[in-house]
């Protein structure tokens, strides 16, 4: 198992009376953090950043504890 893991769920659905906007709740938790965070998305593009956002500060916490 890898010394720095997290964890991420992303909730995500489409609201049709949104003109088929894309919503996400996304759940997330990686080492030295106490709680989980939660964030809310309202595109794809908003939903992406996030995970992108996550996996950054996964791999930092990764370099900073080797």
């Amino acid at each position: 198992m890898a010394d720095s893991e997290g964890t991420m769920v992303i909730r995500a659905w489409v609201e049709p009376t949104q003109n088929q906007a894309i919503r996400a709740r996304l759940i997330s938790s990686h080492p030295g953090q106490d709680r989980e965070s939660v964030e809310a998305a309202g595109s794809a593009d908003d939903i992406i950043l996030a995970v992108r956002r996550w996996l950054e500060l996964l791999q930092q916490d990764a370099s900073t504890s080797a």
